[in-house]
């Protein structure tokens, strides 16, 4: 009975990893465009948990901007989050995507760091002169 019992429960385990769960919501976000959104909320994440508190009492509010600059709404980013959600290895994909993105971010704001700090140094031949 128990190696029925566990049989079973390793057959439904594994279908439930395979399977999708849920249908597909009748607006779903896109998902390139969950994606972006998924950047924006990182992206807003990070900003906000590492400055000043002058902007964490600001109360700025990033979904009403993304809701108006994506076109969604509420429902709509919570219904499409548990359905990409309900796909493990999608939303892993989706938020690779997202990491890499950042990754690729980071290395073009160290670039123009790195190109701002050289132009506001004096070159040597000036300073020979």
């Amino acid at each position: 009975m128990i190696r029925t019992l566990l049989i079973g429960l390793m057959f439904f385990t594994a279908l439930s990893c395979s399977t999708r769960m849920l249908e597909p919501p009748e607006q779903l976000i896109s998902k390139d465009k969950f994606v972006d959104i998924l950047y924006e909320l990182t992206v807003y994440n990070g900003v906000k948990n590492n400055t000043t508190p002058a902007f964490t009492s600001s109360d700025l509010q990033i979904m009403p901007y993304l809701y108006s600059k994506y076109d969604f709404d509420s429902v709509q980013f919570f219904e499409s989050n548990l359905y990409y959600a309900s796909s493990g290895d999608l939303y892993l994909a989706m938020l690779d995507t997202v990491r890499a993105r950042i990754e690729r971010t980071e290395i073009l704001l160290d670039s123009l760091r790195a190109a701002a700090r050289a132009a506001s140094k004096p070159s040597q031949d000036q300073e020979a002169d």
